[in-house]
């Protein structure tokens, strides 16, 4: 790839330097003879200078995620759905949104989501086992889905994101992510302080829903 990019920034250089070589041979006699020629050579010369100070795709920077809400990346797979711009997709703000909830899709909703909350209850386990792929594996095949659903669950039909439910749901997320984090750090009594917190958590969703 940077190889490529050298290689792309040569030609560039080889072809600034044939357009100033035009430049050169019009010379000031041809000034008024031929201002168009001289012109179009300025122009391509100023736009070739322009290319060759870009950044070549080799040089651009690799997008990055962050796992479990931890990272360096600039998403994660919490924040990357939430209020985007596009009214055809199921996460958006409700603005011109085509994507609607139906009761249907609720309860399909409920249903998977009482699926997730089973799947994490085998994370105490693995955190008795002292095994972080294990648990890593575990939440990573229902948070996500933890998550959206229970935003689904608590906007309701009326598609209400101001209530305290769906500010729970975030909290879930969060203490999900730490559990996660200290797993992959082999922090134990950490994880089962974080396990006992989500549930608390989610109880709490429950009760705020009539789950």
């Amino acid at each position: 790839m940077a190889r490529t990019s050298k290689t792309s920034k040569l030609i560039l250089a080889l072809l600034l330097g044939v357009t100033f070589t035009q430049l050169l041979r019009s010379g000031p006699g041809n000034a008024f003879v031929q201002p168009t020629r001289r012109e179009a050579a300025a122009a391509a010369a100023a736009a070739l200078l322009a290319a060759a100070g870009a950044p070549g795709a080799a040089d651009a920077r690799a997008p990055t995620i962050s796992v479990f809400g931890f990272g360096s990346g600039m998403s994660d797979a919490y924040s990357q759905n939430d209020n985007p711009t596009n009214p055809y997709s199921q996460f958006s703000d409700g603005t011109n949104a085509v994507y609607k909830l139906t009761q249907d899709i609720l309860d399909k909703k409920k249903a998977e989501l009482a699926k997730g909350f089973d799947a994490i209850e085998a994370a105490p386990g693995f955190i008795q086992a002292k095994n972080p792929m294990k648990l890593n594996t575990c939440l990573r095949g229902s948070a996500f889905y933890i998550k959206s659903d229970m935003e689904a669950i608590s906007k309701g039909l009326a598609e209400d994101r101001s209530n305290a439910a769906f500010a729970k749901t975030r909290e879930v997320a969060q203490k999900l992510g730490e559990l996660g984090a200290h797993g992959r750090a082999k922090n134990w009594p950490q994880c089962d302080k974080d396990y006992a917190e989500v549930q608390g958590l989610i109880s709490e969703w429950k009760q705020m829903v009539a789950f």
